[in-house]
């Protein structure tokens, strides 16, 4: 049997299930289009642009392994592997009364809401905080996707992006959602063997530890020490956030970190040297799931547990940590028991 048949039998006899790879955004359009029968109209109804519709039905086909749509000089028709797969998605659909129907399929996932954000946030900042999105979107799960790779457009696979620049997917709704301020931090034990640096040209006497990833700024070390430095200073590099703050905080070095890592309990010291560096973060989504209980709930929760009143290191000004030095982790943190 040829795999295509193969694949339309599969549709027929999993009556609850699409094929793994299949995404609930991408069959939502499939739908549009089947319903509207041209690529213009389908765009029209979704509130997005031609390119999206054919994007979201090319990387369809990917997953489904059959042709959807054929074209013609009138528009476009649904085959009968289309009808098939749209038959098992309305099925889904029906079941999932319990789950906001509604607000289900226009997300990636049925049942889940994803979150895209850089390594060192996801960790440091949502993970910790998740439970209470959870309970918000009740039996709804939660996905929280981490990446070091801060360029990589995720636009088509998290509902919901948290990231260090602007989405140029004009789909997508995009905010402001904080600021974040960088400083140089060594741990106290470092700080006891080496001493702490006093002026910019000492950096380079002492070992300096740097962030080197895509969409990470990998030539700050030559706006503290300037250039001509290659030979004599070694810093080590490495492509994680969170093996920074780890090799940081276990005194292998000197780093530039945010400044709200003074509320993860961590043994860092600021280092007062004229280095202040910020950062705007951003939300985005997708402007067809506007409105839905899902996305409304996380951007809510979002703008919460980045809510400069309360995490005052999130704010557009500058707050030194030595600002923050009375206040407990837990407070500082806006959590009832702290992060950890």
């Amino acid at each position: 049997m040829e795999i295509a048949e193969r694949r339309v039998q599969a549709l027929n006899t999993r009556p609850d299930a699409l094929p793994a790879d299949a995404r609930w955004d991408d069959v939502r359009v499939a739908q549009s289009l089947s319903d509207a029968g041209s690529f213009r109209q389908a765009a029209d109804l979704l509130g997005i642009t031609v390119n999206t519709v054919r994007a979201r039905l090319d990387r369809l086909e990917a997953a489904v392994g059959l042709r959807l749509f054929r074209r013609s000089p009138k528009g476009v028709t649904a085959t009968a592997a289309c009808l098939d797969l749209l038959t098992v998605a309305r099925r889904i659909r029906d079941g999932l009364d319990t789950l906001d129907i509604e607000a289900a399929p226009p997300l990636v996932s049925p049942g889940e809401l994803r979150i895209g954000a850089s390594e060192a946030i996801g960790v440091l900042w949502l993970a910790p905080r998740l439970g209470r999105l959870q309970d918000r979107l009740e039996s709804r799960s939660v996905h929280l996707s981490c990446s070091y790779d801060l360029q990589r457009d995720r636009s088509f696979e998290v509902d919901v992006e948290v990231a260090f620049k602007r989405s140029d997917n004009p789909d997508r709704i995009c905010a402001r959602l904080a600021t974040v301020h960088f400083m140089l931090f060594a741990s106290r034990s470092y700080i006891a063997r080496h001493g702490a640096p006093r002026t910019l040209a000492e950096i380079t006497r002492h070992r300096f530890i740097e962030q080197v990833a895509p969409g990470v700024n990998s030539h700050i070390i030559d706006f503290l020490v300037g250039t001509g430095h290659e030979e004599s200073f070694k810093p080590l590099r490495m492509n994680s956030g969170m093996a920074l703050l780890t090799a940081t905080e276990r005194g292998e070095g000197i780093a530039l970190m945010p400044t709200y890592v003074v509320a993860l309990d961590r043994d860092l010291v600021p280092i007062e040297l004229p280095v202040q560096l910020r950062f705007d973060i951003f939300l985005s989504y997708a402007g067809d799931v506007k409105g839905t209980k899902p996305i409304v709930e996380t951007v809510r929760w979002l703008r919460e547990i980045f809510d400069p009143a309360d995490q005052p290191w999130f704010g557009e000004q500058f707050v030194h940590p030595e600002a923050m030095a009375g206040l407990t982790a837990p407070e500082l943190a806006g959590l009832d028991g702290g992060i950890r």
